[in-house]
C-alpha cells in the first residue's frame, strides 16, 4: 500500500514523477528521432539517426553522411541550428499510438573522427550511437539544448534539459525499459489477463489507486476487434499507462507503481501489486 493517504498529493507525485521519467526516456535513445536544419535546409528533415545520452549527460546523434541530406555533411566543428524531434510509439502491435514526444531547439555540432573514437573508447557513447560509430561510417554529432517540451496523454510540458540531464536522488538509472528490455517488458505486461487491466482502469478512474485518466472520449467507429479491448499506451519505471475501448467510451489510464521500477523483476512485482490493489478496491 502507498503510505500516505493524500490521494491529492500522492498523484501529483506520481504524475510529475512520470513525466520527469518520460523526458529522460525519449531523450536516453527510447523511440525515433529526427532533426531539422531549419536555417540550413528548412524543408527536409534528417531521420535515419540515432540519439541518446551520454554517461555525461550529452544529447548525442550519430549518422552516416549523406550528400543529398545537408545536415549530415556540414564540417566537422561547424555549428547548426536544428530542431530536435523525438517520437515514442506505443509497444503494442495492436494498436498505433503515440505514447509521447519531446521537441527542442538546439546547436549540432558534428565532432572529428578521432574526438568520436575517443569517446567510444571510454564507453561515453550509449548502445545504438556507439554502434553506427564503431565502424567508422557513421558521424557523431552533438546537440546543445537548454529547454525541452515534452507532449504526451497528460498534456504539454516544457522542461530544462539541465534539470533531466542530472537524475533526482531516488530517480531510478537509467530510465527503464530501455530498448533491449521494452519488448520483454511488453510481453510480462501483456500476460496480464485483460478483465485484470481492466480493472486496474476502473479502479484510477474511481480514485481507488493512485494515477490519472489522462483522456477520455466516447468511442466512435472502433474497429470489431478493439471494442472490449485493453491495449498497453505505455510502460515506465513510474506506472503503466491503458487504454481501455468499451462500446461508449474510450479511456486511456495511467496507473501509477507503488515504487520506481528497474528491471524486468521489478516489473513484474509491481504489476501484481496494481492488480492486487485494484482486486482489493473493486
Amino acid at each position: 500500500m502507498f503510505p500516505s493517504t493524500d490521494r491529492a498529493a500522492i498523484n501529483a507525485d506520481a504524475l510529475a514523477a512520470r513525466t520527469r521519467s518520460m523526458a529522460r526516456r525519449l531523450l536516453a535513445g527510447a523511440g525515433s528521432a529526427s532533426l531539422l536544419a531549419y536555417r540550413l535546409s528548412p524543408d527536409e528533415f534528417t531521420a535515419s539517426i540515432a540519439h541518446g545520452l551520454t554517461r555525461s549527460g550529452q544529447l548525442v546523434v550519430a549518422g552516416r553522411p549523406d550528400p543529398s541530406d545537408p545536415v549530415t555533411v556540414a564540417k566537422a566543428g561547424e555549428p547548426v541550428d536544428v530542431r530536435v524531434d523525438l517520437l515514442k510509439e506505443s509497444p503494442d502491435p495492436m494498436v498505433r499510438l503515440v505514447a509521447a514526444t519531446v521537441h527542442a531547439l538546439g546547436v549540432l555540432t558534428w565532432l572529428p573522427r578521432e574526438e568520436a573514437r575517443r569517446l567510444y573508447a571510454w564507453g561515453e557513447l550509449p548502445r545504438d550511437v556507439a554502434d553506427l560509430v564503431e565502424d567508422g561510417r557513421g558521424r557523431l554529432g552533438v546537440i546543445e539544448v537548454q529547454r525541452v517540451v515534452l507532449r504526451d496523454s497528460l498534456g504539454v510540458t516544457p522542461m530544462d534539459f539541465d534539470d533531466l540531464e542530472g537524475r533526482a536522488p531516488d530517480e531510478p538509472a537509467p530510465a527503464f525499459p530501455n530498448g533491449i528490455d521494452e519488448w520483454s517488458a511488453y510481453d510480462l505486461v501483456a500476460s496480464v489477463d485483460e478483465s485484470f487491466l481492466a480493472s486496474i482502469c476502473r479502479s484510477v478512474d474511481s480514485g481507488l489507486i493512485p494515477g490519472a485518466i489522462c483522456w477520455r472520449r466516447p468511442t466512435v467507429n472502433a474497429c470489431g476487434h478493439t471494442l472490449g479491448r485493453v491495449f498497453l499506451a505505455d510502460i515506465d519505471s513510474t506506472g503503466v499507462t491503458l487504454m481501455s475501448v468499451d462500446e461508449d467510451e474510450t479511456l486511456a489510464a495511467f496507473a501509477a507503481f507503488r515504487r520506481p521500477v528497474t528491471t524486468l523483476d521489478d516489473l513484474a512485482v509491481q504489476m501484481s501489486c496494481l492488480v492486487d490493489d485494484a482486486a482489493e478496491r473493486a
